[in-house]
């Protein structure tokens, strides 16, 4: 059964219509990789309305993994680990640790501003990213291959 995946892009400022860059880049390697996206959607970074899109996304369209891309950073608008952390039944911080060691060691010394987290909520990982393309693209990279795994020990026969 292929990965689904709801990916949530979370922009700072007023969502301009149009293409998503991180959206479709996220999108196109979980396609690549057999994974099947069953929900997406841009939405402003508010703290609440994230951890509400997280909440409803686990517990009403019930994907594998969530990855959200933005605001992860030091801005004072960058909140999505904290609505990550709200919404959470356990964190999992091997994950965003191993992205922001590898991606530091291996791509940029940026990587060590992320704040991102990863956890559980129900049955669904949540994974945040960064909210550029190339970044986002880099972390995913680093745990792309273990997905898979990471799903079946969260829930080793899901219906």
């Amino acid at each position: 059964m292929a990965l689904t995946v709801g990916i949530l892009s979370i922009k700072e400022r007023g969502i301009v219509p149009g293409e998503d860059r991180v959206t479709n880049e996220l999108s196109k390697m979980i396609m690549e990789a057999g994974g099947e996206i069953v929900v997406k959607e841009v939405i402003t970074s508010e703290e609440e309305k994230v951890r509400d899109k997280l909440i409803e996304w686990s517990d009403r369209i019930m994907p594998d993994v969530i990855l959200t891309a933005g605001g992860s950073g030091l801005g004072k608008q960058d909140r999505t680990p904290d609505a990550t952390r709200a919404a959470m039944d356990r964190e999992v911080p091997g994950i965003a640790e191993i992205m922001r060691t590898e991606v530091f060691q291996k791509k940029t010394k940026k990587a060590i501003i992320s704040r991102a987290t990863a956890a559980i909520r129900k049955d669904t990982l949540i994974i945040n990213l960064p909210g550029s393309a190339g970044p986002a693209r880099e972390n995913l990279e680093v745990i792309l291959g273990t997905l898979q795994h990471l799903v079946d020990m969260v829930h080793p026969r899901r219906p």
